[in-house]
């Protein structure tokens, strides 16, 4: 079974018809989808995790909006390799959560494309039309949305025992699970 490196959870909620491009206001959206009470700890993870990653300039500035076209690419990628997958997840999340720019703009994401190294023909193909990648992209979603209700979402497996990681985490969190898997040892 090989390694699933990148699973994905679409944005859900409801989006009016113009924000499918260019979005709607993030914070606004976040207050929305998990109540004004849960965000400030959970944007102080976010944030913790970030810094603690060597990401600096996190902000919850900016728009959000409909997160298919985006999960297309990255399926995509995949395809490309996992060096290559990472790397448009990297500027995806740099985009986003440091530069307020949002995840389903075009152009946001054929420059994730292309700072990531893909192939920009193909790129552009996957963005043109709206059924390539659906097929791959919703087998995957349909084995790991279940329970998924923040991003980015780790499932941690040696194929008899599962763990899974929401929202954003701090790297103290993943080296636990990792040692409990046996992978690493903290020296």
């Amino acid at each position: 079974m090989r390694p699933e490196v990148w699973s994905k959870g679409i944005a859900s909620g409801e989006f009016p018809e113009d924000a499918k491009t260019k979005g709607i206001v993030k914070l606004k959206y976040y207050i929305n989808k998990f109540g004004a009470h849960s965000l400030p700890p959970m944007l102080q993870r976010l944030e913790g995790a970030m810094n603690a990653s060597g990401i600096d300039g996190f902000s919850m500035g900016g728009n959000t909006g409909p997160s298919l076209d985006g999960h297309r690419l990255t399926t995509y990628a995949e395809k490309e390799g996992p060096e290559k997958q990472t790397a448009f997840m990297e500027q995806i999340f740099r985009a986003y959560f440091c530069e307020e720019k949002t995840p389903c703009d075009r152009e946001v994401l054929l420059e994730a494309a292309k700072a990531a190294g893909l192939d920009m023909d193909n790129a552009r193909e996957v963005l043109d039309n709206p059924v390539l990648e659906l097929g791959e992209m919703n087998d995957q979603l349909q084995r790991y949305s279940r329970g998924v209700n923040g991003v980015p979402y780790f499932i941690v497996s040696d194929g008899t025992r599962r763990v899974k990681l929401s929202g954003a985490q701090p790297p103290e969190q993943f080296l636990e699970v990792l040692e409990g898997f046996g992978i690493v040892n903290d020296a």
